[in-house]
């Protein structure tokens, strides 16, 4: 079968690299961890290994060739998807102690004695090694002489001058290390398909805001006996309140644009919905001039269409101005969402369950659920989303001003 390799993270925030040269050609049968390629980026040169045991069908770029991450790098041809290569077990003592006994599969930790010392010079003097594998020794304070490569002819990676690294940091001052002895569980390797890349690329990105979340606990009495009457469920009512707070908080509906904020008029609501292939974030349009029972149909055809895939294109390409994130439809009590593209604020309404609460001095127990708001802190300060937060749980708990909501 075939397997296609994507140009690995390489850190940093880095969003590419350059081919510098490959070490492999198409037709070549590789061997796991194998070096590849060895690629430049702004911070430093890199050789990549293999993370499969077959033949090189393609590659993906020539020659000082920038090749974005997650972008095809090696198409291989495989039997199968290996399971990662055993640890080296360093040399074993004279006499070494017994093995220890297993432990339902839990790491256990063995001393033993090393037979000979870590530095070890090859006696040919010959070093196969590129400039920036000779440099990260040195920075390691690594003799490169002293370390044996795993690749071909025997040319030395980083991989080979990091576990000589690990082997002389483990030692102590009477020459005995201890290594972790696991159980072999097994693994396997999947790739990541566009959605799922597409959703991770997105999240690094909205990471990159200030935000902070504030949370509150709600009493749902009121709201649970108002949606029942409604017979819709908790989410197109508390979709409603969120858009009449907007009305006397706008800034839960604005956007930061560098050099200006800007207010939107209309509300138009992410809901996140969890389907088989990922995350999907479908919008209700201008949710704001909408009554509960047109927001509730709208919900229900949005997440039927993100779990069929059959979502219009103006469902995929509308911009949200601001999002809800219902935790409590799979049971989860809180959450701290991230916030949406273009978006400064992220509401996420935990699971509706009986709570002790203080009502009039007494400690009773009443339908209850965790409201958490996760806010831009570019375009609001605590202070402005901690009373937001606080106008929308009092909505929640009035049954006039839940009655006062558009049905």
């Amino acid at each position: 079968m075939e397997r296609v390799f994507v140009m690995p993270d390489l850190g940093e925030g880095l969003e590419e690299g350059r081919i510098v040269e490959w070490l492999v050609g198409e037709g070549d049968q590789v061997s796991l961890n194998q070096p590849l390629v060895e690629v430049e980026t702004a911070k430093a040169a890199v050789e990549i290994p293999s993370p499969f045991a077959g033949r090189v069908v393609r590659l993906h770029g020539g020659i000082d060739a920038d090749v974005a991450v997650g972008a095809p790098l090696i198409t291989f041809e495989v039997d199968a998807v290996p399971a990662p290569a055993p640890v080296p077990a360093p040399a074993p003592a004279p006499a070494p102690a017994p093995a220890p006994e297993t432990d339902g599969g839990q790491p256990r930790t063995l001393t033993i004695a090393a037979r000979t010392p870590i530095e070890e010079r090859r006696p040919d003097g010959r070093i196969k090694a590129t400039p920036p594998v000779r440099k990260y020794a040195k920075d390691l304070g690594i003799d490169i002489a002293t370390v044996d490569g795993t690749g071909p002819d025997g040319r030395i990676a980083e991989a080979d001058v990091r576990r000589v690294a690990d082997r002389r940091d483990r030692f102590d001052h009477d020459g005995v290390f201890a290594v972790a002895v696991h159980q072999d569980v097994g693994s396997r390797l999947e790739p990541v398909d566009d959605l799922r890349r597409a959703i991770a690329a997105s999240l690094t990105q909205q990471i990159q805001i200030p935000q902070v979340t504030t949370f509150r606990t709600v009493d749902c009495t009121e709201l649970d006996g108002f949606r029942r009457e409604l017979q819709v469920s908790p989410l197109p009512v508390v979709v409603a309140a969120l858009c009449a707070a907007v009305r006397g908080h706008p800034l839960l509906n604005a956007k930061w644009l560098e050099d200006m904020i800007e207010f939107r008029d209309a509300v138009n609501v992410a809901l996140a919905v969890d389907t088989d292939r990922g995350l999907i974030v479908p919008v209700v349009q201008d949710a704001g001039r909408r009554g509960i029972a047109g927001i509730a149909a709208e919900i229900e055809r949005l997440a039927t269409g993100a779990r069929e895939g059959s979502l219009r294109l103006e469902d995929k390409l509308a911009a949200a101005t601001i999002a809800v994130s219902n935790t409590g439809s799979y049971g989860s009590e809180a959450g701290t969402p991230i916030l949406s593209p273009g978006t400064s604020v992220t509401l996420a309404f935990g699971v509706i369950q009986p709570r002790a609460l203080v009502v009039d001095g007494e400690v009773v127990a009443r339908p209850a659920a965790a409201i958490s708001l996760t806010f831009d802190h570019r375009v609001l300060d605590g202070a402005t989303a901690g009373r937001a937060l606080t106008d929308l749980v009092a909505l929640l708990e009035s049954p006039e001003r839940l009655g006062g909501l558009p049905r």
